[in-house]
């Protein structure tokens, strides 16, 4: 049965893609004669372990090869016999079939005893040796450690962190690495050509980008390719055998937010989603983009030597796209549409979320960052009435325990300022005027009223407010952004002064409430009952009082 990847399996040193640094120090050691008695050969699967272990095998067994040289000959009887599989110096074990110490006791430390029928050595290919059975790794170390001078082991794993140190210590270890997209297409080229079957290279690149760096991957998808039986490939064809990529697309779409472009970014993205393209997965292909622009950005050349190419057409499009962006509109970028790859889910409209960070991008600030809610005013309720505002440089928020230092927590910010005097009240005065604040509060949060009733005002010396909170809950609500600025703004128009707060936690507080003058103005407008003096606090009680709940049972 004709198989891709087996008829055209690299023969020689110069045939294997990639793993240059492995291919230079075994040549060296052939060169030498200095070859090891035990190799460790791990890496992804698929990127050339067992056919670089063959070649090997082959040219320590090679009739013809002369001192000084390392590439076999494949003409000889031992090159051609190792080649075809029917050579019985070179011995090829699977792992995942022979687990157990009693295969490798009769199918390699016993045959390991004779010596080579022809060759020079006798080469042993244990492929996924991570399979081993402990006992089976324990029976195989003195053999490894100490073989016969005609003795090669050749130990082949994806998993090397399942074999044994004791193992790895006993072998030269040759770390693989996944196959460029460069290096497949320029194989597949060549295999197209052998075949006499015309490919566009747009579509070499594609199948090259799918195998993941994975040259049998790609040989394999190419092979299905080659079955649609013409002599020449159109894309429309191959997109029967291989998904679509919509690499180009993507990068169309980069270029469009580059411009500032909303109107083509939707029309794209709308085209897409009208032909049925998997928009998470568009997505995660921007994603990929962006990380590609952002290693390239970093140090040119850094994206392919992690195996990030994505072949000559995108390279040379992505480069003109990462000269149009600046650091800060790469990183917003990245950001918005990771987040948009997450709100991807159940929606009604599935191409919302990238029209969401399209208009983002394109239309908020020049950076494509949102602006920090703490830059801003909170909205207000439509009923806030006019009240003074806070100058931008009144001083912030304190908060303290009993008995603590007061820390200081960023300032709120306004646009004009409130009246600049100096207010100085005692504590029976800001008591007297409390009631009115709790009401006037409670028009714009119901809660925070409740919350508030639950502190003890102190004195206002220097435009500064005392507080003080029985439970550590109470303080930490009035230190949120929103609420502290609406206690800010309501006292402000209270007391029609700008004050600084100074809050603290006394757990043995008792506090007592006193029903407000029915001629106060402010108070018409207040609806709740007033409780009675709480001498002894219950701590159920004020919590209910707080979130407005009841006792049911």
């Amino acid at each position: 049965m004709a198989t891709l990847y087996r008829d055209y399996r690299p023969q020689n040193f110069s045939e294997i893609l990639g793993q240059n640094h492995l291919k230079i120090t075994l040549q060296n050691e052939l060169a030498t004669d200095k070859v090891a008695q035990a190799y460790l050969f791990c890496g992804p699967r698929a990127v050339g372990k067992t056919t670089l272990a063959r070649v090997l095998a082959k040219a320590v067994n090679c009739e013809r090869r002369k001192p000084g040289e390392f590439e076999p000959c494949n003409k000889c009887g031992s090159c051609e016999s190792i080649t075809v599989g029917r050579n019985l110096d070179v011995v090829e074990i699977d792992a995942a079939s022979n687990t157990g110490v009693d295969n490798v006791r009769e199918n390699i430390i016993a045959f390991s005893r004779l010596a080579p029928t022809g060759g020079k050595y006798k080469v042993f290919i244990i492929d996924e040796v991570h399979m081993l059975s402990l006992s089976a790794f324990n029976a195989l170390l003195k053999i490894i450690e100490e073989p016969p001078a005609f003795v090669m082991f050749i130990l082949c794993t994806t998993e090397v962190h399942k074999v044994p140190l004791t193992i790895i210590s006993r072998c030269e270890r040759f770390d693989f690495k996944k196959i460029s997209v460069a290096e497949i297409v320029k194989k597949l080229s060549l295999i197209s050509r052998q075949e006499k079957v015309e490919v566009d290279k747009e579509i070499l690149e594609a199948v090259a980008r799918r195998s993941g760096g994975h040259l049998r991957d790609a040989e394999s998808l190419l092979g299905q390719i080659f079955s649609l039986g013409d002599k020449k490939i159109t894309l429309a064809e191959a997109e029967l055998v291989i998904p679509h990529y919509n690499s180009h697309e993507a990068v169309d779409l980069l270029s469009h937010l580059a411009a500032k472009d909303a109107a083509q970014a939707v029309i794209l993205i709308n085209g897409l989603a009208d032909s049925g393209v998997n928009l998470k997965n568009f997505t995660a292909e921007i994603i990929g983009l962006l990380r590609q622009i952002t290693l390239n950005k970093l140090s040119p050349g850094l994206a392919a030597s992690v195996g990030l190419d994505l072949g000559e057409n995108l390279e040379i499009r992505l480069g003109q796209v990462t000269a149009e962006l600046s650091w800060d509109r790469i990183f917003a970028f990245t950001q918005r549409f990771l987040a948009a790859y997450n709100d991807n889910k159940n929606l009604l409209i599935p191409q919302l979320p990238l029209e969401m960070a399209v208009a983002e991008l394109c239309l908020g600030s020049s950076s494509g960052q949102k602006t920090e809610t703490s830059d801003i005013n909170p909205p207000l309720a439509p009923n806030w009435p006019s009240a003074p505002t806070l100058k931008k440089d009144w001083p912030p928020v304190r908060e303290a325990k009993a008995g603590g230092v007061a820390s200081s927590v960023p300032p709120l910010k306004s646009s004009t300022p409130p009246d600049n005097r100096e207010l100085n009240l005692k504590a029976a005065a800001v008591k007297e005027k409390w009631p009115e604040f709790l009401v006037k509060l409670k028009k714009y949060n119901h809660s925070l009223s409740f919350v508030m009733q639950n502190c003890e005002p102190g004195g206002i010396k220097n435009n500064e407010l005392s507080l003080t909170f029985k439970y550590k809950f109470h303080q930490d609500r009035i230190k949120d952004a929103v609420i502290k600025d609406i206690v800010a703004r309501t006292l402000a128009e209270v007391f029609n002064a700008p004050l600084d707060v100074f809050s603290q936690v006394d757990e043995d507080l008792v506090i007592r409430r006193e029903e407000p003058a029915a001629s106060a103005p402010a108070l018409k407008e207040a609806t709740a009952p007033v409780a009675e003096p709480v001498k002894n606090s219950n701590p159920l009680g004020d919590v209910l009082k707080v979130f407005g709940g009841e006792v049911i049972s």
